[in-house]
């Protein structure tokens, strides 16, 4: 599973037999990229061995799911052109509300289609000790452009600096920080060059694993929800702050 910082895409590549083993893999991969509330959700299928088609309905659920969030996430799906799976997709009527593709490249090109957003700030930072302010000042910003109230604006701020913070002091790497308007809410990421995930450390047995505890534990308890996902050229960290959390 890869996303893209620029246009809040997530792919999802699901490969082998298709199986109840696979099948319980594909469920918990989407779940983990629908629960970070992406743009749009790319799922590859080309490396899927289906001959039968019998997992058709999984993808047709992914995609009714999609469409019911707020905002609606949009599905697409990677299938060679004559497999299976793909013309039994298109009998069940998926034209309409899961876009097939050939290849992983036509999908993304398709799906990033619409250019700037009016829901989406973004800012490029150095690894600079005033970098976490001028991610906070980004929050600030946007809630002030989008009216968010005071119990969104304040602890986005705050989670925001501590990722910023993260991607500076370990990360060392140029990094980006992004608000996205998430219905009465703010969906944050900071995406830097760094691969290595986050991990929520336990600070009792005395271990220290590459981003302080302390950190992500604000952003635990200040977030409705967070996770990471790796990207092309790194890592993005994501928090979600919604009211009265």
């Amino acid at each position: 599973m890869t996303a893209d910082i620029e246009t809040a895409v997530t792919v999802v590549t699901v490969r082998g037999m298709w199986s109840r083993p696979l099948r319980g893999d594909a469920f918990i991969a989407v779940k983990k990229a629908l629960g970070e509330h992406p743009t749009a959700l790319i799922v590859d299928l080309c490396e899927v061995i289906d001959p039968q088609a019998t997992s058709a309905s999984t993808w047709l659920t992914v995609s009714r799911v999609g469409s019911s969030m707020e905002p609606a996430v949009g599905v697409a799906a990677c299938l060679p052109r004559g497999a299976a799976l793909a013309e039994r997709l298109r009998r069940l009527g998926a034209r309409y509300f899961l876009p097939i593709y050939d290849d992983l490249a036509h999908a993304r090109s398709v799906v990033a289609v619409g250019g700037p957003r009016p829901d989406r700030m973004r800012i490029d930072l150095q690894p600079h000790p005033d970098s976490p302010a001028l991610a906070r000042n980004l929050v600030t910003e946007a809630c002030g452009a989008w009216g968010m109230p005071a119990d969104v604006l304040y602890p986005a701020r705050l989670v925001m600096s501590e990722l910023a913070a993260n991607a500076m002091e370990h990360a060392a790497t140029p990094f980006s920080a992004m608000v996205v308007r998430r219905g009465d809410g703010l969906h944050l990421v900071v995406s830097d060059c760094e691969p290595r995930l986050p991990q929520l450390v336990d600070q009792s047995a005395g271990e220290f694993l590459y981003v302080r505890g302390q950190g992500l534990r604000t952003v635990q308890a200040a977030s409705s929800a967070w996770g990471s996902l790796p990207t092309r050229d790194g890592k993005m960290v994501w928090a979600t702050v919604r009211p009265g959390f």
